[in-house]
This record gives C-alpha cells, sequence and structure tokens, in this order.
C-alpha cells in the first residue's frame, strides 16, 4: 500500500477538488483506494457525502465513523487508535470522513511531537504516531492499494503529523505568485519535518528501534498545475512570468537544488505532472452531483459544449491516474 497527499501551504489550489476526482478515477481503474480526511474543515466529507449522511455519521454513538472519534482515546490519554469504521462510497472507493473537532488535537500533536524530540516518552511517540497508526487500521480492512489523504492548508501539527503517516506528496500550484510563495513557505518546512523525524528514528524512541517507527518520507513527486480562466486583469504575461518561475522555484524550495538549467514552462518540465484546465461551471455541477467531474451526464445537467469538456476531462485524469500509480510503483489490477 501506498499514501499520498495533495499539499500546498497555498490555499485555493485545487487539493480537495483533485484529491476527489483522482481517487474515483484509481477506483475506476480497479485500485482500491481509501480516503482520509485529516482536514477539520471537512470539505472533501462534504463533497463525498450528502449533509443527511455526514449528520448521521457524526451524531452516530458510536466513534469509530470519523477521524477524530477514532483518534479521541489518545487525545484523551484514555486508550488506542479505535480501528474506523469506513464510509464504502463508490465500488473499490472508502472514506473515513472527517469532523470539525479534529482541530482540538492540533495542539496535544504540538505538545507531545517537541517531546519526541527532547526525550524518551511513551505517551509522545503515542500521540505522534496516531495518525499513521489510524491510516493502518483503514488500509487493512479492506486491503487498500492506496491511500489518499486530504489536509487544510496549514503547516501546523496536525498536518505535520498526517505527512508523517505519508509516503509521497504532490503540490497542486497554480500560476500567480501566491503558489510561488507558497512553494517557498512549504519546501523548507517539510525538509524540517523529515529531518525532525529523522533524528527520532535514529535514535529510536521509548524502546522501539528505527524499524518500528513509521518509515514514511513523505517524497515529493511533483507538482500539478491548475490553469486559470483568462481575466481582464490578469493579462497573459502575468501568467507566463509564473509559468516560467514556478520550475525553478519547485527544484528550489521543495527539491533543495539548485535550478541549473530549469524547464521554460510547465509542459517542458518532467517535474509537472499534469496541467489541468479550469472546468468553471462543471466543477459546482459535479459537486452538486457527489460525481467526479469526467462522469457527469446530460441528465446531471450539462449540455452544449460542457460534454465535450467532460471528455477532454476524463481523458486527462486518466492520464493523471497513470502517471501517477506509474510513480508510486503499483501496477494497475
Amino acid at each position: 500500500m501506498k499514501s499520498i497527499v495533495f499539499f500546498n501551504n497555498k490555499g485555493g489550489v485545487g487539493k480537495t477538488t483533485l484529491t476527489f476526482n483522482i481517487a474515483h478515477m484509481l477506483a475506476g481503474r480497479g485500485v482500491r483506494v481509501v480516503v482520509l480526511d485529516f482536514d477539520p474543515q471537512c470539505n472533501i466529507s462534504a463533497i463525498f457525502l450528502d449533509e443527511i449522511r455526514l449528520f448521521e455519521i457524526w451524531e452516530d454513538v458510536r466513534s469509530d465513523g470519523t477521524v477524530t472519534g477514532c483518534l479521541e482515546p489518545v487525545r484523551r490519554g484514555k486508550g488506542d487508535v479505535l480501528p474506523p469504521r469506513l464510509e464504502r462510497v463508490a465500488d473499490g472507493l472508502w472514506l473515513l470522513a472527517g469532523h470539525l473537532a479534529l482541530s482540538r488535537f492540533e495542539q496535544t500533536l504540538a505538545e507531545e511531537f517537541a517531546k519526541t524530540l527532547a526525550s524518551d516518552n511513551d505517551r509522545a511517540l503515542d500521540v505522534t504516531t496516531s495518525l499513521d497508526l489510524l491510516s493502518n487500521l483503514a488500509a487493512e480492512q479492506v486491503a487498500a492499494d492506496v491511500m489518499i489523504m486530504d489536509l487544510g492548508p496549514s503547516l501546523g501539527a496536525l498536518n505535520r503529523a498526517a505527512l508523517l503517516a505519508c509516503d509521497h506528496l504532490v503540490l497542486p500550484v497554480a500560476p500567480d505568485l501566491f503558489s510561488l510563495q507558497g512553494l517557498r513557505n512549504v519546501g523548507p518546512t517539510l525538509r524540517e519535518w523529515r529531518r525532525d523525524w529523522g533524528t527520532v528514528r535514529e535514535r529510536g524512541l521509548a524502546g522501539k528501534p528505527q524499524e518500528a517507527l513509521p518509515p514514511h518520507d513523505f517524497l515529493p513527486l511533483g507538482y500539478m498545475v491548475q490553469q486559470h480562466l483568462a481575466r481582464a486583469d490578469r493579462p497573459a504575461a502575468g501568467y507566463a512570468r509564473w509559468a516560467q518561475a514556478i520550475p525553478a522555484e519547485y527544484r528550489r524550495s521543495v527539491l533543495d537544488e539548485a535550478p541549473g538549467r530549469t524547464a521554460a514552462s510547465f509542459e517542458q518540465d518532467a517535474h509537472c505532472l499534469a496541467l489541468i484546465p479550469h472546468y468553471a461551471s462543471l466543477v459546482p455541477i459535479a459537486q452538486q452531483a457527489r460525481k467526479p467531474i469526467f462522469d457527469l451526464k446530460q441528465a446531471d445537467g450539462i449540455g452544449g459544449g460542457q460534454i465535450q469538456a467532460v471528455a477532454r476531462c476524463r481523458d486527462s485524469f486518466n492520464q493523471i491516474g497513470e502517471k501517477l500509480l506509474e510513480r508510486l510503483g503499483i501496477d494497475l489490477p
């Protein structure tokens, strides 16, 4: 099983939309996929599930139907991570729903992670690795091939703990100043987190050797560009400026490499996994239908040129799925 996250410190670059559509695309091709909602805003849970079903999960007296409920015994110091009760949302695709109360775990994670760096502490280890244990329990339950986590855009303790449970990450970006700055923020932070956890693993913790601690290095697979529609206040020259800057910034900030001779455009950059067009009106239609964009039908309310756009979207996400599986080293069933 391989775990992956679409993550950037910059919000609004389509992380959750990518997660939803790619999860469906992989599942549709026979890959068994579990999605974990580690975002306290619960955006992907609200796309997968209607309000009535989400309310039922949140109100269930059993607490194993959400990420928060499964982690709550650890947060309170009253027990272990609960085995999750996954929601089957499509053939070969499962979700562990989020909950707004997950934000209460942030402070505990911050405090206990600091203790893992300073001392040998059982409680610190249990808290720091709790998201990794939950991920493993979810994957084992359905024999998942791929685990996808949905995170918020912060560089806080919650996302650090989630990344410690993740093998790889893909950075969604947009061709703008904010995504460029996002790369400058997230790259050094990821290296710092990787270095800190590597230090803990090298010395062992709470009597456990290195091989007993989570082995994930959340290594970058590349980036994906969500393209904007042309706007009167953002001329083509502005797009080109950031399109030329982001490949070099990705190598410098995320890979910690000297840019050297970088690609002149996204299309020429081997680290660019995909250029995803702006699907404009198709996105809200897909969210209303609770379907991936590429599965929309006329009965869902599309017509005219939107039908061709859906077909192009299907081709695009098929290519993305193939490239991701290739880089993850996973063969199609």
